[in-house]
């Protein structure tokens, strides 16, 4: 295998799977193809049959009516049946026969035509027209397989398969079939023709993927081989350099370690100043956050005094109002006891007219006499009723009065008393709301100066706090530095080492390269390049 180069057996792996997928299709394709091809063919015979049958079928339709004789339709139908020819070279036929089985007419074969087919048998001694009876009676349509004469070469033998159907009226069996080989040899060139197809497209993927390794695989590996080998030269040369470089380097990094420790010291320094400058910032801010807390809190109470002071005036103003609606309520009273006055004053006319309807009564009782005396009778007890109906009257109207002039004297002097002690309410409020509004004022004030105070006190902090974080940085970075200066120092010892171990390495390197190049060009020896 080591003879062998490169490119032949990428090619060998590439086309292996295609040629064995090119195989097993072929031999799918094979199978697939002849069997679509023998159910295309078994349709063709059944439509051969189907058109025969529809032709045997008008002749005996003729002789049902009456137009011919069943013998002249019989006739007329073996006429038809030796015309008939179908196929791509018109070489193919079909026979009739009946059930006994005797034949009736064969196109190709005059001289079976009206002979007996019981013994009649093929090369490998089947009765296959005994077959073809048997399953046209109990089928009424089958096919059969036999040995017949080949069409090509009369002397030789060929498979037949052929397709039968039974015709009632008459009795008869129509068949016509198909030589096997026919379909063997149309397949079998179609696979000829797929075969040569395949082989040409293999052998221009060949090329195609030759083309591909050559340019793709073998000349990149080549110059790959190459630059490894100049890169292998090119190591050797700077593992010399390294070696040399190294020793300086040790004693560079010595130095700076000495000078590195010095620097550390003088940021610790630094670092305790800043953190006591950060620690009293801290206090500061502390105290003015507690200035600003209880300036906030005068704040609040103040706003509570003020919203205490306006829910007052708020309070005397629905006062002021209740007793505007009170006084309105009983106004409303005395327009009733008014309108009860007036209608007193109904009344008292009511009963003036009533005495003088009574003494109109009464007058002409008189006149009546005796029969009169019954009704002057009720005539004084009405008078009575309206005079006392009348002293009634006027005790309400006396009442009614006394109550407007008490009614009206009370509503005067809530009214006034009411205004007094709301007008001088309502000067004690706003001069209270004044005094709490300038301290409002003033406590404002105070928390504004207080929270910039607090602002100024915090920015301190925060400064002192990153001050303390950035050297504390800046000291674990020039820790770390010099703790990367002893490593230097550490690494560039090693380095020495390391060059040398890298010189035994680019030589291997580069006996590598030797073998990849004898890889690709498929040579048994090393190249001595």
């Amino acid at each position: 295998m080591r003879g062998i180069s490169l490119n032949t057996k990428i090619l060998a792996l590439t086309l292996g799977p295609f040629l064995l997928f090119n195989a097993i299709m072929l031999a799918a394709s094979y199978k697939t193809t002849k069997e679509a091809l023998m159910q295309e063919k078994r349709f063709v015979l059944q439509d051969v049959i189907s058109t025969a049958e529809d032709v045997l079928q008008y002749y005996a339709d003729q002789v049902q009516e009456g137009k011919i004789t069943e013998a002249e339709a019989k006739e007329h139908a073996k006429n038809y049946i030796v015309r008939l020819r179908y196929g791509r070279e018109h070489d193919d036929y079909i026979w009739a026969q009946d059930f006994e089985p005797n034949m009736i007419i064969h196109p190709t074969s005059s001289k079976l035509n009206g002979t007996s087919l019981k013994e009649f048998k093929d090369k490998a001694g089947k009765k296959f027209f005994v077959d073809m009876a048997v399953i046209a009676k109990k089928d009424g349509e089958g096919y059969v397989d036999y040995i017949w004469s080949d069409k090509k070469d009369p002397t030789k033998s060929a498979p037949k398969l052929s397709y039968v159907k039974s015709f009632k009226p008459w009795g008869w069996v129509l068949g016509t079939g198909i030589y096997i080989n026919d379909v063997n040899d149309y397949i079998s060139a179609l696979m000829m023709k797929y075969i040569a197809f395949s082989a040409f497209g293999i052998l221009a993927i060949s090329f195609l993927i030759s083309f591909v390794i050559k340019r793709g695989v073998s000349r990149p590996l080549l110059e790959i081989a190459d630059n490894l080998r100049t890169s292998a030269q090119n190591v050797t040369k700077g593992s010399d350099t390294t070696f040399d470089t190294s020793k300086v380097l040790s004693e560079a990094t010595s130095h700076q370690a000495s000078s590195l420790q010095e620097t550390v010291a003088s940021i610790d320094e630094i670092s305790a100043m800043i953190n006591r400058n950060s620690d009293s910032a801290q206090n500061s801010r502390e105290t003015s956050v507690r200035s600003q807390s209880a300036a906030e809190d005068g704040k609040r109470t103040v706003d509570e005094m003020l919203d205490a002071i306006h829910d007052i005036s708020n309070s005397n103003s629905k006062v002021m109002d209740r007793m505007t609606h009170s006084n309105t309520q009983i106004g409303e009273i005395l327009d009733v006891i008014k309108e009860i006055n007036t209608k007193t004053s109904v009344i008292n006319d009511i009963v003036f007219q009533t005495k003088l309807l009574s003494f109109n009564a009464s007058v002409e009782a008189a006149r009546a006499g005796e029969s009169g005396k019954g009704f002057a009778v009720v005539a004084e007890e009405v008078g009575n009723l309206a005079t006392m109906s009348g002293k009634a009257s006027e005790e309400i109207r006396s009442l009614i009065e006394t109550s407007i002039k008490k009614v009206e004297g009370i509503v005067s002097e809530t009214t006034s008393m009411v205004d007094v002690l709301i007008k001088e309410g309502k000067e004690k409020v706003e001069g209270g709301t004044s005094k709490a509004r300038e301290c409002k004022d003033a406590l404002d004030a105070i928390l504004g100066n207080v929270v910039e105070v607090n602002s100024k006190v915090t920015e301190i902090a925060e400064a002192c706090r990153e001050q303390s974080l950035g050297v504390d940085e800046i000291t674990r970075a020039m820790r770390l530095l010099d703790s990367v200066t002893h490593q230097n120092n550490q690494a560039a010892s090693s380095a020495s080492a390391s060059a040398e171990s890298l010189k035994k390495e680019a030589e291997k390197l580069d006996q590598v390269v030797f073998e990849v190049i004898g890889l690709v060009n498929g040579q048994k020896e090393k190249i001595a390049i």
